[in-house]
């Protein structure tokens, strides 16, 4: 195992080591820096460039901040003591953790980034995927940065033989830029093999998300990457690490195992659990205690620096921002540092009250920012001296789908405190629980509170909170897909499974006074400053008769919104009983959670509400790749006639353009990868 020398170097690396791929050249791993153009080094007018907070001794890794369109009274005001403060100006103003990121922000400048989707073999944990795709030919994809302010312009390249693609920047609100969420059949039509595509939208907010494919099932073959857009925090620390991305893993591409998604008996069965693209392979001699590691393969290595390297003095440990996100196609984990405390301090891009924890719960799409201190305490409190600590992902209960007795260890990385240490840690897992569940709902406090206006508990009749209901579908004879005479049993969340026509996308039809049934749109007609409110349920008792009735099954959803960050009113994991003329409904107004991805229990259900202030064609989905894929989507479309002005030509001419090129090659069945099967889409398309 290569072993860290030098404390300083030790530090450099903190969580780096955890970002190299196991079969690419460490420096295909380095921070994606772009196209910045003339602006990066030219001060138009004296206004602040400089370093997002970074390690001393590594600060070529980050970009630069860039806000000389601002003028020379504007300073950045970011210190270890002070991370709440992002830019100080002129008369007492600034850009801090309490600006209202949804209407201001800071001018920044355009950064050009050109990702390439090619095809590869990736072999994560021993075993080769021989139908890998990746980003720039990296896995995970490059760590796209910005600034909060910045204008991102990304081109795609699609290098794919047999695949179209679309690539959706995850969480990001893309206010008046709804062509660029990219979501194929919805948003615009899948990049052909050999074109490109230009997506270009404004960092509203400021945090840590992923990109990823939105095409089928590419993100779960490896089409996935961090993104970071540097800004203010609600709690302070010394030094941040680069983004830390976990998931499942499969030795199938997902479009194989879609087929056991659709026939059955089961799920598809995940192989590995892989932290930023590696996976540790360790087994225990529970004789002899002696831990076994595979010559190949290296547990990611962590270096934690006190201001001291005496026992008595490790009470004064640095501080460190930890970016977590889970990028899994069916998991939710539990993250964890032996014997360390995490402070949280956002949920998905929403900065919150810190509070402390042991452990981080992380349903699929969501992120957390946390800050862990380089104290370690025993179960006593008292300093842990040791020298060596596991780093942990730890599958949650019943919320993933490995194979019945071979979960993979969850001991995914060592956190080292002694320089040149050789030891393998021995300490325990934490006592807490694995059930697999949001992070508490009332820990949750935006430091940005919203008042949502009150509704009266929900009436059904009225409509004035829309009710849906996630289950499973069984086709009517003769309306099955793809093909008619289908009858696999799929998932939905609208009155019917997503089917979207790659070639039809949404925002090219918004002269449609009905839609087909299959594309689930949820015409939402709202005036701008009205809100919102869905019920989603995955169980429920007195609701009207339905001639169709779903199939509930007590299984959790991560549900995701596109366009827009949501409040959570209420996450119940009883079902929802609204028989007798009373309900279990306790909806909560004032400041509740907000997010973009939040857990629906297994047989409970959700109460959300969002503002109806960004006319789109939506995507609200879980983000089970298998269910959104089976059709567990559906679109909410907000203000339709307001939408319809807002898209002018000008914004639709590359939205046509792509759908042309797309038809031209969809067209040639050369360019099929069997031209003889009566179809070329099996599954929703997203």
């Amino acid at each position: 195992m290569k072993l860290l020398r030098d404390c300083w170097a030790a530090l450099l690396e903190l969580f780096n080591v955890v970002t190299l791929s196991p079969n690419l050249q460490p420096a295909s791993q380095q921070p994606l820096q772009g196209n910045l153009g003339a602006d990066l080094n030219h001060v138009a007018s004296g206004g602040p460039i400089f370093s997002p907070p970074s390690h001393p001794q590594d600060p070529e890794s980050l970009i630069k901040c860039d806000y000389s369109q601002m003028g020379n009274q504007w300073q950045p005001c970011s210190t270890n003591h002070s991370r709440e403060c992002w830019l100080a100006g002129p008369g007492g103003q600034q850009f801090d953790i309490l600006t209202d990121y949804e209407t201001k922000f800071p001018i920044g400048i355009t950064r050009k980034y050109t990702i390439v989707a090619d095809e590869a073999t990736i072999n994560a944990d021993g075993v080769v995927l021989e139908e890998g795709k990746l980003f720039n030919k990296e896995y995970p994809g490059p760590w796209i940065q910005a600034c909060w302010g910045d204008i991102l312009e990304i081109t795609v390249k699609n290098n794919l033989q047999f695949n179209g693609t679309t690539i959706h920047w995850h969480g990001i609100r893309q206010l008046q830029s709804l062509e660029m969420d990219g979501v194929n059949g919805v948003t615009q039509c899948p990049i052909a093999p050999g074109e490109s595509y230009t997506y270009r939208f404004r960092a509203m907010q400021y945090g840590t998300s992923w990109y990823h494919s939105h095409y089928s099932l590419q993100y779960g073959d490896g089409m996935a990457g961090p993104l970071t857009i540097h800004g203010p925090s609600a709690a302070n620390y010394d030094y941040p690490k680069d983004p830390i991305l976990m998931t499942d893993w499969n030795h199938r591409s997902g479009f194989q195992d879609f087929q056991v998604e659709l026939t059955g008996p089961g799920p598809p069965i995940m192989d590995s659990i892989l932290l930023n693209g590696q996976v540790m392979l360790v087994a225990q001699d529970m004789d002899s205690s002696t831990i076994l590691l595979s010559n190949e393969y290296e547990p990611p290595e962590v270096a934690l620096l006190t201001d001291e390297t005496e026992a008595e003095n490790w009470g004064q440990g640095k501080k460190y921002l930890l970016r977590l996100i889970n990028t899994s196609v069916a998991t939710t984990f539990v993250f964890s540092i032996d014997n360390h405390n995490l402070t949280v301090m956002s949920s998905d891009f929403v900065p919150i009250e810190p509070y402390v924890t042991d452990h981080v719960t992380i349903g699929i799409g969501q992120r957390y920012h946390v800050v862990v201190e380089a104290s370690p305490k025993n179960a006593t409190g008292l300093p842990d001296l040791r020298e060596a600590f596991w780093m942990r992902t730890i599958p949650a209960l019943g919320c993933q789908n490995f194979q019945l007795g071979g979960v993979p260890d969850e001991r995914q990385g060592i956190v080292y405190y002694k320089k040149g240490s050789t030891d393998y840690p021995f300490t325990p897992r934490g006592g807490f629980g694995l059930n697999c569940s949001d992070e508490p709902y009332n820990k949750l406090h935006p430091k940005i509170g919203w008042q949502v206006p009150r509704v009266e508990l929900p009436d059904l009749e009225q409509k004035n909170v829309d009710l849906f209901e996630v289950g499973r579908d069984k086709p009517l004879a003769g309306e099955g897909e793809p093909l008619p005479t289908d009858t696999f049993v799929r998932w939905a969340i609208g009155p019917e499974p997503l089917y979207l026509n790659f070639s039809e996308p949404t925002i090219l039809n918004l002269e449609n006074k009905e839609w087909k049934d299959d594309y689930v749109v949820i015409p939402k007609p709202a005036t701008n400053g009205s809100w919102i409110y869905l019920l989603i349920i995955g169980n429920a008792t007195g609701l009207p008769p339905n001639p169709n009735p779903r199939q509930f099954i007590a299984a959790a959803h991560p549900i995701h919104l596109h366009g827009h960050d949501f409040a959570l009113l209420q996450q119940s994991n009883a079902p929802l009983n609204i028989s007798g003329g009373s309900s279990n409904i306790k909806l909560n107004f004032d400041n509740p959670p907000r997010r973009d991805v939040v857990l629906l229990p297994g047989g409970g259900f959700v109460v959300i509400a969002f503002k109806a202030d960004n006319p789109g064609a939506w995507l609200i989905h879980c983000h089970i790749a298998w269910h959104a894929s089976s059709g567990l989507a559906m679109q909410i479309l907000e203000s339709q006639d307001e939408l319809r002005k807002e898209l002018t030509p000008a914004r639709l001419a590359p939205v046509e353009k792509g759908c042309a090129t797309w038809d031209k090659w969809f067209s040639n069945p050369n360019n099929l990868w069997n031209a003889n099967v009566s179809f070329f889409q099996d599954d929703s398309g997203i």
